[in-house]
């Protein structure tokens, strides 16, 4: 018995040797850390004006791990800005944290299974400022986001088609969309699409995510994500959240970015300053200048 349980032993340990040894595991690492500034000073300037500084950082890492035909991705995005415009206090101008991991197996050349997650929020509060009716020249702020108020995690067991390295397509028939709202007040507004009082709202249905990447000149890259999700329950009510991003490289130091964000949410309702709210399109744009700093090699 002791021979045969070593002998089971012994297959095992050679079969996982093999096994190492027949796929190569191979991990790509890609980072980089900016950070942006500018101001603007004024002194008896007969065209007008007013002072101002804005600052911001953005931190990106992605690693990317395969052995044989299995692919496993994780991603980390986060960018915070603000400003300081006249006597205003500063104000946040940008603000997001996302995180993302995706897994895929190979079961045809350009076609994987896949299983991806999305989670998405924000750092800091957010307000919307409108002009106090009972003093002239002051304004009142009111909050209207804050951490995890929203926050969204995104679930898609599906199939992706990569024809090159430029492409990916992702359809997902089985997709979960879980919203967030830890905010007592804004959570008793409904806000975000929750019931009044929740803090929590799942959907499922279908999504589809479009990616591109790319290289446009030696130092231009352009990439874009579409992603695209109608609930079972409300089928046709379709979900837009679609970013692009151009990064111009001036040298190893410095680099501009230009980035823009578009989306439509069905459940979202979009205060219009007079006591009504109606489902509206959200869009975005950023453009950054400043240093930035690799993390990593270009190839480990």
């Amino acid at each position: 018995m002791k021979k045969l349980i070593l002998l089971c032993l012994t297959l095992a340990f050679s079969t996982t040797l093999f096994g190492q040894n027949a796929d190569t595991v191979s991990i790509k690492k890609e980072g980089s850390l900016g950070f942006n500034f500018s101001n603007v000073g004024l002194s008896n300037w007969s065209a007008g004006g007013e002072n101002s500084i804005a600052l911001g950082t953005v931190y990106f890492t992605k690693v990317t791990r395969t052995k044989g035909k299995a692919t496993w991705m994780n991603q980390f995005d986060f960018a915070l800005g603000g400003a300081k415009v006249g006597d205003q206090d500063f104000r946040k101008t940008d603000d997001k944290l996302i995180l993302a991991s995706r897994y895929a197996h190979e079961f045809a050349p350009k076609w994987s299974y896949s299983i991806i997650g999305i989670f998405r929020t924000q750092l800091l509060e957010g307000n919307r400022f409108d002009e106090d009716p009972n003093n002239p020249g002051e304004e009142i702020s009111t909050k209207i986001s804050d951490f995890m108020a929203p926050g969204y995690l995104n679930i898609n067991l599906g199939i992706d088609y990569e024809p090159n390295d430029i492409l990916t397509a992702s359809f997902a028939p089985a997709a979960g969309k879980f919203t967030f709202v830890s905010d007592d007040v804004l959570s008793a507004q409904g806000a975000f699409g929750v019931d009044p009082g929740e803090k929590f709202r799942a959907e499922f249905g279908t999504n589809l995510l479009l990616a591109l990447d790319i290289p446009i000149a030696e130092n231009i890259s352009f990439n874009t994500t579409a992603n695209f999700f109608t609930a079972y329950d409300s089928f046709g009510n379709v979900d837009v959240n679609w970013e692009t991003l151009f990064t111009m490289k001036v040298n190893s130091w410095f680099n501009a970015t230009f980035g823009t964000q578009l989306i439509y949410d069905d459940d979202i309702l979009i205060d219009q300053g007079d006591g009504t709210s109606s489902r509206e399109i959200q869009f975005k744009h950023v453009l950054n200048m400043g240093v930035n700093f690799n993390l990593f090699k270009k190839s480990e």
